[in-house]
């Protein structure tokens, strides 16, 4: 019984990756799968190299298409032939650049096989490697390893899961198929682990290769423009997760502008690539002509509201902010060293919480970014201005705004 499906979408592809990856399935010790390949319009030469490398195999199905549509509606086309066969259990994906080990199948069949019934996806370690096939050995990457066997709640924060995965066909038959380009992959673990568990399998069963130039890392990482849109989908998929979920904000970010120089933008790009995503920002722009809303509203976000409020004081535009505010939290963006690091609202609501279980905080705690890598608390009472980039507790800034108007 052929019980495996998997598919691989091939656009532009370099021949020699398309030949190792293609080889790479096809030598599993696992035989019993279906092999489907999805042309999204895929020059005749890449083509070429499909039919010759998987010829005469009969588990391998080519499917045509003469329009590149993109990887999610790709995907689609794959998956909806396999959802079909009646015999198919489980469901993987491959990337037409990355190799595959012999165990992969095999291994990560096992882990959903053994598994709990409540379980529908299992995932693995895999190894990074350069352009060349060379292991990278990079200091965040082996913090990445060894932080991959997580609980599926914090897929919220980060995507674990990687590149490495196989899930049972019952369980995505409950959901829709991927959408949300480029992160279709990503979104589509949240939708999925709404519905079932998860299974890490610590072993390395693959190796992605990072610097592959036509991959759409490579394109996310050399162009501002799509990063950006990476940026905007990664946290759109999180905020329509906790949607779903029906988890509330908690912090609020006030940023008062009056312009659109190259330090509000800076400030604003540096806030969005936080680590630490449950927030919600309101934007209020001081200028007389709205020219700071004309170039940050190009910035987008999920998270963001807009408010026009010309020739207003900081003060009247922070006050105003503040009628948003029903988070927990509030913080104000401004001139401070916040954020330092892509790491310190997460550190900052850490630092607060562990400050609370240590008895040490209160309503007149405040933690705040040192600007050296380290967060720190202060004290603060109703008689002191608003301080930017201070974590505040929302019932205490309204006090010190109302105080001090």
């Amino acid at each position: 019984m052929r019980d495996i499906g998997i598919v691989m979408p091939v656009y532009k592809q370099d021949p020699v990756y398309l030949d190792l990856a293609l080889r790479s399935v096809l030598q599993q010790s696992y035989h019993n799968y279906y092999f489907v390949i999805v042309s999204d319009g895929a020059p005749s030469e890449t083509v070429d190299v499909i039919k010759n490398v998987t010829k005469g195999d009969g588990r391998v199905h080519l499917i045509l298409k003469e329009k590149n549509e993109g990887v999610a509606k790709t995907l689609n086309i794959g998956f909806d032939y396999l959802m079909k066969i009646e015999e198919v259990k489980y469901l993987t994906w491959v990337s037409s650049d990355n190799i595959y080990y012999p165990s992969f199948v095999e291994k990560l069949r096992s882990a959903l096989e053994k598994a709990p019934d409540e379980v529908g996806l299992a995932y693995s370690s895999f190894r990074h490697i350069d352009h060349k096939g060379n292991f990278l050995k990079e200091p965040a990457l082996e913090e990445f390893y060894k932080y991959q066997n997580q609980p599926k709640e914090n897929l919220l924060d980060v995507c674990f899961i990687g590149v490495s995965f196989m899930y049972k066909k019952q369980v995505a038959a409950k959901i829709d198929g991927y959408r949300l380009e480029p992160v279709e992959d990503y979104e589509y673990w949240l939708r999925l682990t709404e519905n079932c568990e998860i299974v890490y399998v610590e072993e390395a069963l693959m190796e992605y290769r990072t610097n592959s130039p036509l991959s759409v890392s490579a394109q996310l990482r050399n162009s501002k423009v799509q990063h950006r849109r990476w940026r905007y989908a990664f946290n759109l998929a999180r905020q329509e997760a906790r949607n779903r979920r029906k988890i509330p904000f908690l912090l609020t970010i006030i940023y008062p502008v009056e312009n659109s120089s190259e330090q509000t933008i800076q400030k604003l790009e540096q806030l969005f690539e936080q680590s630490f995503s449950n927030y919600k920002v309101i934007i209020i722009d001081r200028s007389s002509n709205q020219s700071a809303i004309k170039i940050l509203k190009h910035i987008v976000d999920p998270r963001v509201k807009f408010i026009e409020l010309p020739n207003a004081s900081e003060k009247d535009a922070i006050r105003s902010g503040m009628s948003e505010a029903d988070t927990t939290f509030t913080l104000i963006l401004g001139n401070s060293l916040f954020p330092s690091s892509h790491y310190v609202l997460y550190n900052l609501i850490l630092f607060h919480n562990q400050l609370i279980q240590g008895g040490i905080a209160n309503q007149n705690t405040v933690v705040f970014d040192n600007g050296l890598g380290r967060v720190a608390y202060d004290t603060v009472h109703i008689t002191k201005e608003p301080v930017s980039g201070y974590l505040y507790k929302t019932e205490k800034l309204l006090e010190i705004i109302h105080y001090n108007n």
